[in-house]
């Protein structure tokens, strides 16, 4: 019912509701899937995810439900510190077992305050391929012959009506995932700290590892989220005394007029688009997908594990950032390439080597396609204002007219036939700007 209509909510309670309403839903189907394989004299279905999963994700979305359960204790503090090295961190884990095992380290903390106040903290790192998840209250403590013992059934501290089911529990789901789970404490009233440790898994292919950008490229973010334009005005702003343009648009109309009147800018530019846009029905892919910007965009978002939204990505080779994550993605800036004077298609590489040394000879900078499939891998670099040199016999199944009719379509607006015909022998060609010999222009 709570997840039947929040198009109209902002961003974070969107995340919350679907987190929260995706955890009791995963939570029953775990509890039948288990009741139907102890039926069926099966093991169960509580193993790990054949691919990793991302920690931060996970762990963010259970420490938000965390704070909503404890809010009538105002004392009681409960946060997730992530940071950027806690970023871009997987292991194969089972989600529902692993945010139950973190509820339950969280809610032992929250106990140990007994009514009073107190904090837990949740960190993320990793070191030797392990990923190390720590909790940490500064509550009373535990005593040191209670340590050896806790993490075994029926073992519990402190807690009137414990099972001791929640510490065992962790330990033995850890342990099933190749990982241990490790208690320590100072008492008195040093508190405790516990930590989960798991092997690390590669990141899944989707997964933006760092965000790659090029000095003299624009970058245009798409979010309908105020909060999110300000983060990466955070991340970006050092760049922009290094010939980053930073182009903030929030609805779809703006990143359409944008690409329109910036067609030299729009190609190769670095598009941050948020999925899920409030009061359209436009989505980040289907306008990227719309534009023709796909191989130059990334899609932002807190929904990058729903299967729709993975599916479209890996039909349109979009990667993803995490939105959550956003402030954390390592970001890397490349020198400005050296933007070509001209640039020849052409399948004969004799005539590529002779317009290659025309134009060194000239101080011009030429670039060589063999092929219309090896043009477009560097049209991303190649400004529609730049002249064009097509050779009408090029080595495609149709000649050089495919290339000229994706060339006009792109929007170039100089394009010359390079041909040894006589152009009275060439069929009628629109959008051309003359017909000429083989031989270089800088001759």
């Amino acid at each position: 019912m709570a997840s039947g209509d929040v198009a109209k909510l902002p961003e974070e309670q969107r995340v919350l509701i679907r987190s929260a309403v995706g955890r009791i839903r995963d939570i029953a189907n775990s509890l039948l899937d288990k009741q139907r394989a102890q039926t069926a004299g099966e093991a169960g279905s509580g193993g790990p995810s054949s691919s990793g999963l991302l920690l931060s994700g996970l762990i963010e979305s259970l420490i938000t439900e965390k704070r909503l359960q404890y809010r009538s204790r105002p004392g009681v503090e409960i946060d997730a510190w992530l940071d950027a090295p806690s970023y871009g961190i997987f292991a194969r884990v089972q989600p529902v077992e692993f945010k139950r095992l973190l509820s339950n380290l969280v809610n032992n903390a929250v106990e140990a305050f007994e009514d009073g106040a107190g904090s837990v903290r949740v960190t993320l790192s990793a070191r030797d391929g392990e990923a190390l998840i720590m909790v940490r209250d500064d509550g009373k403590g535990i005593s040191l012959n209670l340590l050896s013992k806790l993490g075994k059934r029926g073992e519990t501290h402190g807690k009137s009506g414990g099972s001791g089911l929640g510490l065992y529990h962790a330990r033995i789901s850890a342990e099933s995932w190749g990982g241990s789970l490790e208690i320590a404490s100072e008492p008195p009233k040093k508190g405790a700290v516990i930590t989960v440790r798991l092997p690390q898994a590669q990141a899944p292919d989707w997964f933006v590892s760092e965000l790659v950008l090029t000095a003299d490229r624009a970058v245009v973010i798409l979010d309908d989220d105020a909060s999110i334009h300000r983060v990466w005005d955070d991340r970006l702003g050092d760049l922009r005394d290094r010939g980053v343009e930073v182009v903030h648009v929030s609805a779809p109309d703006e990143l359409r007029k944008w690409c329109e009147e910036n067609t030299g800018k729009s190609r190769g530019a670095r598009y941050l688009l948020d999925f899920e846009l409030l009061g359209y029905e436009d989505t980040g892919l289907s306008l990227a997908d719309e534009l023709d910007i796909a191989a130059w965009s990334v899609l932002v978002t807190s929904r990058y594990e729903e299967a729709r939204v993975l599916e479209e990505c890996a039909r349109l080779k979009i990667r993803m950032i995490p939105k959550g994550l956003a402030g954390f993605v390592p970001i890397s800036l490349t020198p400005a390439r050296e933007r070509p004077d001209a640039v020849l298609i052409d399948d004969d590489p004799l005539v590529r080597m002779v317009w290659t040394t025309a134009a060194k000879k000239a101080g011009a900078s030429l670039r060589c396609c063999a092929s219309l499939t090896e043009f477009e891998t560097i049209r991303s670099e190649i400004e529609e204002a730049l002249p064009v040199y097509l050779d009408w016999d090029l080595g495609e199944p149709a000649g050089g007219r495919p290339a000229l009719d994706r060339l006009l379509e792109l929007g170039f607006k100089e394009i010359h036939i390079a041909t040894g015909h006589d152009s009275d022998s060439l069929p009628p060609l629109k959008g051309i700007s003359s017909v000429r010999g083989k031989e270089p222009p800088w001759v």
